[in-house]
């Protein structure tokens, strides 16, 4: 036995060796996803796969060249996408039709054509074959070979590509309209977490998650209650065109009607741990500045968008205004447990100087909002298994209205499984709501729109400044 592999045996005995295994053979990897199929569940209308009749972003238009084609898999299909003989970005099913060989691992030997890697089955834009290289220039396969091809349409730089069977929608139902607007600035970054896609879709406009999960951010920590102050209370909101869901108001001052001064405090006491959160005041150092600057956003001209452009919306697009811009996550599904994520920043400048400025600005923005805040989202609900069953809470409302507009609206939803009309988890919602003194989508106890809620859930008080907290130690 070599001295090395002695060592490693050695190693599993050693005081900690008990941690190597401690989460079985999975070790801190994302748990396999496992679709629910109960009657009880909502989420079992969800595909696991995503909603196919939809247009999707695929890729950068950048990152297809001219000389080799580029293999995809989106909604746990393969798609293979080239450059035609115009330029423009073409996709086929990722798949010769002579002996299902994959083309994205073939060639572009002429401009504008796609040639399969095993026998020279070279097709156009259109999946027509133009030549089978084996069978030199009299092959009989030329004009009866046909590969299946996928529509695709390229805006501000993005493949978009439609994944459903039949005629495609009209692209503008399905892609933001600034993608469609000349003066509109897009900027985007692509992404991957190793979880379902619903698990993703579901993350943004958790009402209370922004506090908890975001806290030590470089975006939050400008801010006095990390993006979103604690409430009981989730987020009301409404169904727009049965497009989309929508925050209609919140309640962010719910803890501010017990204090002398009106206002949420910054520390709130915990009886039963018998301790304070948060557990330390050291960010009241800087945020009576950094909060007086980012409320400087407000002299912007704010971001106009259609009203059924902003919230959630299918096929997995969630937008939150941050006044003066659009942040938008749009997942991807890729396979049961990989989503790729396309993160979009949305403006329009006010002038050149604008413009330029955030060209300027657009390396930090996407670390600090795409990268920093938003990857301490897939960390947090990476090991969420979306089989076991849910004990939901009032701040869970925005959730149950989302899955329904997906499972009673979405286009292509298959009802697999007889759902409930009210699930039990959803009728936790409501005996929580109604524990609060608030009705189901009804407007919260201090449920008056404001500025803050108006600028966009989540990041209200970040967009704002307006939301001000109490700076005195909360009393037992």
């Amino acid at each position: 036995m070599g001295l090395l592999k002695s060592l490693r045996k050695f190693r599993g005995g050693w005081p900690g060796g008990w941690k190597r295994f401690a989460l079985g053979t999975s070790g801190d990897r994302t748990p396999p996803f496992v679709q629910p199929n109960d009657p009880d569940d909502r989420r079992s209308l969800l595909p696991a796969l995503g909603l196919r009749e939809y247009w999707y972003p695929a890729l950068p238009a950048r990152g297809v060249k001219w000389r080799k084609p580029v293999g995809l898999r989106i909604c746990g299909i393969d798609v293979v996408l080239f450059r035609d003989t115009g330029g423009e970005v073409r996709a086929l099913h990722n798949a010769c039709p002579h002996r299902g060989a994959w083309l994205s691992w073939g060639d572009c030997f002429w401009k504008g054509f796609v040639s399969c890697p095993y026998h020279g089955a070279t097709f156009d834009g259109d999946g027509n074959c133009v030549e089978f290289i084996t069978e030199g220039p009299d092959s009989k396969m030329v004009g009866r070979l046909k590969a299946k091809s996928i529509p695709t349409r390229t805006l501000k730089g993005i493949v978009f590509i439609w994944m459903g069977e039949g005629e495609p929608a009209p692209i503008e139902d399905d892609v933001p309209p600034e993608l469609f607007d000349t003066t509109a600035m897009v900027r985007h970054t692509f992404r991957y977490w190793h979880c379902n896609w619903m698990v993703s879709l579901e993350n943004t406009y958790d009402s209370h998650n922004c506090f908890f999960v975001h806290r030590n951010s470089i975006w939050m920590a400008m801010t006095r209650y990390a993006g979103r102050p604690r409430t009981p209370i989730g987020y009301r909101a409404r169904v727009v065109n049965n497009r989309s869901v929508r925050v209609q108001t919140g309640a962010n001052e719910y803890y501010a009607k017990d204090t002398p001064d009106g206002k949420v405090p910054f520390q709130m006491y915990y009886p039963r741990a018998r301790g304070y959160w948060p557990k330390h005041r050291y960010r009241l150092a800087w945020i009576w500045l950094t909060e007086r600057i980012l409320a400087l956003k407000l002299k912007l001209p704010r971001f106009e968008t259609p009203e059924e452009w902003e919230g959630t919306r299918p096929p997995g697009i969630q937008r939150i205004s941050t006044w003066d811009s659009m942040y938008t996550r749009w997942v991807i599904p890729v396979e049961d447990n990989l989503t790729r994520v396309m993160y979009l920043y949305s403006s329009r400048p006010a002038s050149r100087l604008d413009r330029f400025r955030r060209i300027i600005m657009w390396p930090l923005y996407n670390f600090i909002v795409h990268y920093n805040f938003s990857d301490q989202d897939f960390d947090a609900i990476r090991t969420v298994q979306y089989s076991y069953p849910e004990f939901l809470s009032s701040t869970d409302s925005y959730l149950v209205m989302v899955r329904r507009l997906f499972t009673e609206h979405a286009r292509g939803i298959k009802r697999t499984v007889a759902v409930a009309n009210e699930t039990t988890a959803e009728k936790l919602v409501d005996e929580a709501n109604r524990s609060l003194d608030a009705a189901t989508n009804g407007p919260a106890r201090d449920a008056q729109p404001s500025p803050a809620n108006e600028a966009g859930a989540g990041f209200d008080i970040l967009m704002t400044g307006r939301t001000g907290g109490s700076r005195s130690r909360p009393s037992q």
